[in-house]
């Protein structure tokens, strides 16, 4: 399964190294990136115009999209994972997984199993 990610701050590209994925299998979203082929979406949480690239990316791609990881700090209460959330609304994509900042091992190792379940 392919893995299409975004990351502002590096926590997302950190917890995409983590999942130790060969190389062409994660790739970085931007708004001219076009697939062919199901993939995951692994995003932070951030303001829409923040992540305007993912946005316009799902609306070229939302038809593979599988599934929505979402990083984020339960510090912020109800505005936990909030973008993921939107996206999700919009696109009729499920999250399937969220995990604070650059994840846990534990993290890794849930992804891996939602992975291999598809």
């Amino acid at each position: 399964m392919k893995i299409a990610y975004y990351s502002v701050t590096r926590q997302v590209s950190r917890f995409v190294k983590k999942l130790n994925l060969a190389a062409n299998q994660a790739v970085e979203v931007s708004d001219t990136l076009l697939l062919s082929e199901p993939f995951m979406l692994i995003i932070p949480t951030y303001e829409k115009e923040i992540l305007q690239e993912v946005w316009d990316f799902m609306a070229e791609n939302s038809a593979y999209c599988q599934g929505i990881i979402a990083s984020g700090n339960r510090n912020f209460a109800e505005l936990y994972i909030y973008s993921a959330k939107d996206l999700s609304a919009e696109f009729h994509v499920p999250i399937l997984y969220d995990f604070e900042f650059n994840g846990t091992d534990e993290d890794v190792t849930a992804v891996h199993s939602i992975l291999e379940s598809y």
